[in-house]
This record gives structure tokens, sequence and C-alpha cells, in this order.
């Protein structure tokens, strides 16, 4: 996908027929299209948050500064594939054993 995700987003734009805003009070609006689409855009007009609803299941996009998940039990994700990239390092820190399960493992 080419293109900045505000282009994205216009072009995305000109396609939708119903779009209806909602101004928040910090700035940003909350945007739902055609019933399918739900974004949360920031003062300028770049989406923070996305839900876009399809016939394979509800796909979420998140563009932030910092993203946290907590849960005082645990945290699950299942899916065929998982990448984690990271620019500057990659911390796993745990007060109990840490685990990695699988048939290859390649450690550079």
């Amino acid at each position: 996908m080419a293109g900045s995700p505000k282009q994205k987003l216009e072009h995305e734009q000109e396609e939708t027929t119903e779009t209806e805003e909602v101004r928040l009070r910090d700035g940003r609006t909350l945007v739902v299209s055609e019933g399918q689409l739900v974004e949360i855009r920031n003062e300028s007009g770049m989406v923070e948050i996305r839900i876009q609803l399809t016939e394979q299941g509800p796909i979420l996009q998140v563009e932030a500064a910092r993203m946290q998940l907590k849960a005082s039990e645990s945290v699950q994700i299942e899916s065929k594939k998982i990448e984690l990239k990271s620019e500057e390092g990659t911390e796993i820190e745990s007060e109990g054993e840490v685990h990695v399960r699988g048939k290859m493992i390649y450690l550079n």
C-alpha cells in the first residue's frame, strides 16, 4: 500500500457516500462511514483508531505514540502468524519463567 495514512483516508472518503461526524471535546472527530467504517481522527485529520467491518470480520488499526495493554489476569494472542518489529530494542521482562515453544527457533 503506497501513500500516507491521510492520503489513503482521502481516497476512501471519495468512495463513501454517507458519512457522519461527531466533534469530540479535545479536537478529535468520531467518523462513521456507511456503517462499515468507524474512525477517530486527531485535530489535523490523521486517523488514530480505525475499525473496518469486513465479511471476514472486523479489522482494528491503531496509530499512536504509545500503546499499552494491561490485564489483571492474562493477555492472550492467537493468530496464524505474529510479527514483532522494533527499531531500538525489544525487552521481555518476567518475574516468572519464560517459555518459548516451537518446531524451530532461530536466535541471531
